[in-house]
């Protein structure tokens, strides 16, 4: 078998992915970065590949994510008679039960 080469995050040259090694790499987009157009390739690929990444130098507080995560937390502590009334919407705005999407039919048993 041939020695494939990816680009790994930051550019680089990563091993191709094998079972021994298949994991994800989280992109870690830098929005103070002067290279915008790395950034958005970074982003894009991120998009592309596993659909997270990670953001640094964003300028939001730590004290308005503390306060995102806790009102969070609160929403899903909820009973799920309360979530049900704001159920996702065709726009796909709104609350998901569990298990209620089917992303990859053909290898997905359950949502």
């Amino acid at each position: 078998m041939e020695n494939q080469q990816h680009q790994g995050r930051n550019g680089a040259a990563a091993a191709a992915p094998t079972a021994e090694n298949r994991f994800s790499v989280l992109n870690c987009i830098d929005l103070s970065s002067p290279d915008t157009q790395n950034s958005v390739s970074l982003l894009k690929q991120a998009c592309l590949d596993c659909g997270f990444f990670y953001v640094v130098n964003h300028g939001i507080s730590q004290e308005f994510m503390a306060e995102v995560f806790a009102q969070s937390k609160k929403f899903f502590e909820l009973p799920a008679k309360e979530k049900m009334k704001v159920l996702r919407n065709e726009k796909h705005r709104g609350y998901t039960p569990e298990l209620d999407e089917l992303l990859d039919p053909e290898n997905q048993v359950h949502g």
